[in-house]
């Protein structure tokens, strides 16, 4: 019995002497228990390392502790991986100060200082490289992978992240060890590209906000600092400004349009440059020009045509060429070459081009002959309606004056003579034979001192040749409307007739019957001519057609001051100059011949040489009118009747004469013209 009484004892005594060493040591006779937590999350910190005193160890996997000897005078040290190190010291807590058994308890909370987290752009990759920053001495660099990790953080921080290409952030952070952070891309970069060509475009401007970037030799472009959201403009010299939404990819490849058409004209027999030419594009054959460039003088050839649009057509207008026309499309050629022109052109009235039978007589002509052209009055050169337009004109100011009769079918005109290839050139008078403009719009015309009427030269008995004032430009809008629409209904050349003042030849007292609305030097009558016709070359070849003048035949030799006639001006804003150069027209002694009409070749020579002079380095080339006919007003001992040796002989003379001559027309007023004098076709 008292053996077993003892055996229960021990453990009683064991305990009752270890707490009675603890006493003696001055430690509580308990030990010391809790577990170490997040501040942020509450959740045990498994990494927690004690010391107490001289005892260090490790919390278990729950964040546990249990220290067998303490001391109310001790400190517990608390450090773990990513948290702030603690220090606890144990004297003052009241609840250590008498610890009840079976242990004094001590939780301690630790604050973590780490941030962590990933970098990726708005895609989802990993940003490599990025430099995420919370002070000046706290910071890290993403790996490859685009992790990062920061130490030694306070509770609440600022964290800026930032990377090369990449639009930076800074975000407030407090209470957290994790963010992760997706950096927008801000550099747009791409290939700018000729869209006919694929070349590259060096130089392009790259616009996005107020950020730009320029295109180097191969074409690529690299915009930084974009922003989220804008429009991309791209412009280059010499093509067509594109602009294009931003959108969520930061690559941005663009082909550009050509909007200047640059090339060289060449001649295609010779290939030689071209010096004069107009190059104008359309949208459409007939539409008005939405590029238009003139090249005069230019010893190479080469031109340039801003504006290019992306559909229509180039045409080419060279005078002594025929016209180019090119469809515009990928790949043009930039070398242009033109095909010589001669033109051999014979004359017909509106009268005549009405009478369909009668007009086919002539088409016929010119299909067995060398003829290739044919000149058609667009007015009446009839004394009864004189001036009168022989088509359905759509003009509005001769719609409103109703000044067009329905005449001609001038569409079927121009379908047969195109069917035919036959050039059709368009004639139209402009200050004189155009009585019925002078006489509905008198305010417009020359004045007759003695009467206050219109002015008008009367060369024979019921003749009356009204004069419009050259110096009104209303005269010259009249014309210049006509003129385009000629063009836009498919004519190749529209040819003034009449551009010149009154020559005052029939009547000796016209001079002092004259009043014009201002009188003007001869310097100056000549510049008015001459900038009328810059207005309406600049309208008819922009819409596709050649424009032509005819002249007095002295113009070949010199100014004509009284009339306003000067081949140095005018052929600077024609392409073609046409002289009235009819052997029968010159005056007894004129060219060093008694009788000048007995002599055909040589006149038309003589005239040729001098023209050429007048026309020196300017645009037009000469194409004269010839006699088929034979004038009948002049003294019985001067009438020399023109048959087909003297109609052969003219047209020798020009074609032999070469230089800047580039064709020849024949007039007849009756329209009988001498086919013997002509080659087959």
């Amino acid at each position: 019995m008292l053996q077993h009484h003892a055996s229960r004892t021990i453990p009683f005594l064991a305990a009752t002497l270890a707490a009675l060493a603890l006493a003696a040591c001055g430690g509580p006779a308990v030990p010391l228990t809790g577990t170490i937590t997040d501040a942020y999350s509450g959740q045990p910190v498994a990494a927690a390392q004690l010391a107490l005193g001289d005892t260090t160890l490790a919390v278990d996997p729950s964040g546990a502790y249990r220290i067998e000897r303490w001391s109310t005078s001790d400190t517990l040290a608390v450090n773990a991986a990513g948290y702030e190190a603690l220090s606890v010291p144990l004297e003052g807590k009241a609840d250590l100060a008498q610890p009840t058994p079976p242990a004094a308890t001590l939780n301690v909370t630790i604050r973590p200082n780490t941030l962590s987290g990933i970098v990726a752009d708005s895609t989802g990759k990993p940003v490599a490289g990025a430099l995420v920053q919370a002070s000046d001495t706290i910071s890290a660099t993403t790996a490859a992978d685009g992790r990062y990790t920061l130490n030694g953080l306070p509770e609440q921080f600022s964290v800026t992240i930032a990377a090369p290409d990449h639009e930076p952030i800074t975000q407030q952070v407090a209470r957290t060890t994790a963010l992760d952070a997706a950096l927008r891309p801000n550099v747009l970069t791409g290939l700018v590209a000729n869209r006919l060509t694929g070349d590259p475009v060096a130089g392009a401007t790259i616009t996005l906000g107020e950020r730009t970037a320029t295109t180097g030799a191969d074409g690529r472009y690299r915009l930084t600092k974009t922003p989220v959201s804008g429009t991309v403009e791209i412009s280059a010299p010499g093509f067509a400004n594109l602009a294009q939404q931003l959108g969520s990819a930061l690559v941005l490849d663009a082909e550009l349009r050509p909007d200047v058409f640059a090339g060289t004209l060449i001649d295609a027999a010779t290939t030689q440059p071209i010096i004069n030419a107009t190059i104008i594009a359309t949208p459409s054959l007939g539409a008005p020009d939405v590029a238009f460039s003139r090249i005069d003088n230019q010893t190479d050839g080469a031109f340039s045509l801003a504006g290019f649009p992306e559909t229509g057509f180039v045409q080419v207008l060279a005078p002594g060429y025929r016209k180019l026309t090119l469809p515009i499309a990928a790949g043009m050629p930039t070398k242009l070459a033109l095909e010589p022109f001669f033109t051999r052109a014979l004359y017909v009235t509106a009268a005549v081009a009405s009478n369909t039978d009668l007009f086919t007589e002539y088409l016929d002509l010119i299909d067995t002959t060398e003829l290739n052209a044919i000149v058609i009055d667009l007015k009446s050169d009839l004394r009864d309606d004189l001036g009168l337009v022989y088509y359905d004109s759509q003009v509005p100011l001769v719609k409103e004056l109703e000044l067009s009769r329905p005449y001609m079918d001038i569409q079927a005109i121009l379908d047969e003579t195109k069917r035919r290839g036959i050039y059709t050139i368009a004639r139209i008078h402009i200050f004189s034979h155009d009585n019925v403009l002078a006489d509905a719009r008198p305010e417009w015309a020359a004045k007759d001192r003695s009467t206050g009427e219109v002015f008008a030269d009367y060369p024979g008995p019921g003749i009356r040749y009204a004069w419009l004032d050259p110096w009104n430009r209303n005269v010259w809008d009249y014309n210049i409307q006509l003129s385009v629409e000629a063009a836009q209904l498919g004519f190749d050349e529209v040819q003034f007739d009449y551009i010149r003042f009154p020559s005052l030849e029939f009547d000796p007292t016209d001079a002092e019957r004259l009043q014009l609305s201002r009188e003007g030097t001869a310097e100056e009558r000549a510049e008015n001519i001459g900038e009328m016709l810059k207005l309406s070359q600049r309208a008819i070849n922009g819409h596709g057609a050649f424009l032509s003048v005819d002249t007095f035949g002295y113009t070949a030799f010199r100014p004509a001051k009284l009339i306003g006639q000067n081949l140095q001006i005018m052929g600077k804003y024609t392409d073609y100059v046409s002289p009235m150069v009819y052997p029968s027209h010159y005056s007894p002694g004129d060219l060093g011949f008694d009788n000048p009409s007995e002599h055909p070749y040589e006149v038309i020579r003589q005239s040729m040489e001098a023209g050429q002079g007048q026309l020196a380095g300017v645009r037009a080339k000469m194409r004269p009118w010839l006699q088929d006919f034979t004038l009948t007003w002049v003294p019985k001992d001067q009438i020399v009747v023109y048959g087909a040796a003297e109609v052969e002989a003219q047209i020798r003379a020009a074609e032999e004469a070469g230089g800047v001559v580039a064709g020849w027309m024949l007039y007849d007023s009756a329209n009988t013209y001498t086919e013997e004098a002509l080659k087959p076709e």
